[in-house]
């Protein structure tokens, strides 16, 4: 990778820090994962005839701890334009993302298969980040998360030279059981592949799709589990 490219993606890590923790203090996996093992098919294709994903050559070395291979299947969602506003996104069919989760397995992330999700995108450096994931794992151990729905954490936005790195043994340190995916990097668009196809707008940040693939809400920032646990009773579809 050149050095333009290298600095502009840190240069995205730097804008994304911006919005992602409110300018605050830059310093600080499920029993049933919501996707399908890598299915019998053509040499580097899934069952779906989808290509899997590869991760680019030219990623530079000190994000290789973090970054996975990822890449989005049909329409990316528009950007999210913040809380409070009307989300473009809201009742369009969400992109199926092909993955890879913390522990090699390679994944198809897609709700009509798996039923409702709730995708949560965390920053490894971000402090809302790391009071958020206490509150899920609080919502999980209570049981205020319904049965059907299958939350998918995905680390995105690297910045290596920040606190915990690399973002896997992170997420294990903060007890995140839930299926967890490292986002990719699409050097030749310099942008986080994951993250830019659902169209994320800060951190902690979450997006649910209904059981027919329709995403219902989306939102920035750190909740309380009664506030996640109100989203996602208005939000998602019961079985």
């Amino acid at each position: 990778m050149n050095v333009r490219r290298r600095s502009v993606i840190l240069s995205v890590v730097a804008a994304l820090a911006i919005t992602a923790c409110g300018g605050g203090d830059d310093e600080p996996v499920a029993d049933e994962p919501a996707t399908t093992d890598q299915p019998e098919g053509p040499p580097g294709t899934n069952e779906f005839g989808e290509t899997l994903p590869t991760i680019a050559p030219d990623v530079p070395e000190e994000f290789l701890e973090g970054v996975g291979p990822a890449s989005i299947v049909g329409n990316p969602l528009p950007a999210f334009p913040g809380d409070g506003v009307t989300d473009p996104a809201v009742g369009l069919t969400a992109p199926v993302l092909l993955g890879q989760a913390t522990g090699g397995q390679r994944v198809r992330v897609d709700a009509t298969v798996a039923g409702p999700l709730w995708v949560v995108f965390l920053a490894h450096w971000c402090p809302h980040c790391n009071d958020e994931i206490p509150v899920i794992n609080e919502m999980r151990d209570d049981g205020r998360i319904p049965a059907d729905v299958t939350v998918i954490g995905i680390s995105t936005a690297y910045s290596p030279e920040r606190p915990n790195w690399p973002p896997d043994e992170w997420l294990n340190e903060m007890g995140w059981t839930f299926p967890a995916i490292n986002d990719g990097i699409d050097t030749e668009n310099e942008a986080y592949i994951a993250a830019s196809g659902f169209g994320i707008g800060g951190f902690p940040f979450s997006m649910l799709v209904d059981g027919d693939g329709t995403v219902t809400a989306r939102w920035s920032g750190g909740r309380t589990a009664a506030e996640l646990e109100q989203l996602l009773n208005d939000n998602l579809t019961s079985s």
